[in-house]
């Protein structure tokens, strides 16, 4: 079973943790593209710039994070950006608070291909906003995430996942190692702090175990037992994205 970022955490993270200069987009948009095709802007322009205007707005005094909305649960942002971040389910957000406002960069995602060759164009298109959002801290996002281990960890035993499922037991056996993967390492920036890449691991674990489980009810023999579970599992999705939202915050003062 894949395990992976957001792309728009992945940016969030790099942005949040660059440097003076330009020494960082290469490694940055190699991070964030993966297998993509090349990231563009809706100018056309190359992801570099993108992440560099991002950067020079967080120089101001703000706060950059990765937002996973739902339609359950909005991220602050009004109107036509909202809109526009909740059909994507992500978008980076540096807010520069009331004087400067936010910049909200979107992803438009088109994957081709199969599961075994997969593939996606992405286009990013930057939004002016004003937003109202207040990212978990990271104790309260490994507090809830914590929680949400718990429940998993009822509703996959219940649901015997790792016998119906096999490609999931091995994700299943790391969900309390802080190992974390290639396939993440390769996205994270170099000296992240060891808080925030383990509590994104976790959280990327779950979520991808969580929508695995959510996709068939396996042992569930009542409607009432799917509903149940099904609602565990929401929970810890829910979980994860708010994990993944605030291991990827950043202040600047």
């Amino acid at each position: 079973m894949s395990v992976s970022l957001p792309r728009s955490v992945v940016a969030a993270l790099w942005v949040g943790c660059a440097d003076e200069g330009d020494s960082w987009l290469s490694d940055a948009v190699q991070a964030i593209t993966g297998t993509d095709e090349p990231h563009r802007t809706e100018d056309d322009a190359p992801l570099a710039a993108l992440l560099d205007r991002l950067s020079l707005h967080r120089r101001t005094g703000s706060v950059t994070f990765g937002a996973l909305p739902v339609p359950h649960e909005p991220v602050g942002l009004s109107g036509p950006v909202g809109v526009a971040a909740m059909d994507a389910g992500e978008c980076v957000v540096v807010d520069g608070g009331a004087s400067a406002g936010a910049l909200v960069a979107v992803p438009d995602v088109v994957a081709f291909g199969s599961a075994l060759e997969p593939g996606a164009m992405v286009r990013w298109r930057l939004h002016h906003a004003r937003a109202s959002i207040a990212p978990a801290s990271l104790g309260e996002a490994r507090r809830m995430l914590a929680e949400a281990l718990v429940i998993a960890v009822d509703a996959l035993e219940a649901m015997d996942v790792a016998r119906w499922r096999p490609d999931a037991a091995e994700e299943i056996a790391e969900l309390a190692s802080s190992s974390v993967p290639p396939e993440i390492s390769d996205q994270l920036p170099p000296d992240l702090d060891p808080r925030r890449s383990d509590l994104l691991v976790r959280a990327a674990r779950l979520e991808a175990i969580a929508e695995l489980a959510m996709a068939d009810d396996g042992a569930a023999v009542t409607l009432f037992a799917a509903d149940q579970r099904q609602a565990a599992l929401r929970h810890v999705a829910s979980a994860s994205r708010h994990a993944m939202q605030a291991a990827s915050t950043f202040s600047t003062p």
